[in-house]
């Protein structure tokens, strides 16, 4: 089984760091893979510690014509089974070739990007009916949850951080970023007064939480 997967990608991201451990999991696997991304150093030094060299290209706007042809010749010489192409940009740099092309969906996207593909996973079981409802049999789509390392980490103490052993807690992790609704947990914090708020993320709002 050969497995080429592409990526543009932002930052940081919750789809970002699945990729890098679905993609350290199948090499564990013994699953041969060509791995193609948007140049960004720490993802490459990951991807690099999981044991996979990936091609770095820039995967920019409408004007990137040298991403899809990179992508091309990438496919050309590997000669997949399967190609796996992640959200809107990698997808829709994608050529059809001799190949089954899936691609992973992250949210409700506008589904024009994936008119090329023969199968859609959804990382979540609402984004699986969302596409089924748009129109694509079910049978093509599927439900593939992101999940995490087996890995233990030592529980964090509430004194390391200031909180009441007795404080309700409530903790929020994710891409720091307005549309994963942090807005709304600080809303919703102000109606109870005595709680704590723990948020873990990285991303373009950091400054501002």
């Amino acid at each position: 089984m050969r497995i080429l997967q592409a990526m543009a990608g932002a930052q940081h991201g919750g789809a970002e760091a699945f990729f890098v451990r679905l993609i350290g999991a199948l090499e564990r696997a013994g699953v041969e893979q060509q791995v193609l991304i948007r140049k960004n150093i720490d993802r490459a030094k990951k991807l690099r510690q999981a044991g996979v060299e990936p091609r770095e290209f820039k995967f920019g706007g409408k004007l990137d014509w040298r991403t899809p042809w990179q992508i091309k010749k990438e496919i050309e010489n590997f000669k997949p089974d399967i190609v796996l192409s992640w959200m809107n940009r990698a997808t829709a740099m994608c050529p059809q070739g001799e190949f089954i092309h899936a691609s992973r969906l992250g949210g409700y996207y506008d589904l024009k990007y994936y008119e090329s593909c023969d199968h859609l996973i959804g990382n979540t079981q609402d984004i699986v009916s969302y596409i089924v409802e748009q129109g694509w049999p079910e049978e093509k789509v599927h439900y593939l949850p992101n999940f995490v390392t087996s890995d233990l980490e030592k529980p964090i103490l509430r004194q390391e951080f200031y909180t009441p052993v007795s404080a309700p807690l409530f903790l929020c992790m994710g891409r720091l970023h307005e549309n994963k609704g942090f807005d709304t947990m600080l809303k919703a914090l102000s109606r109870e007064p005595n709680a704590y708020l723990w948020i873990a993320g990285e991303g373009s709002q950091r400054h501002i939480l």
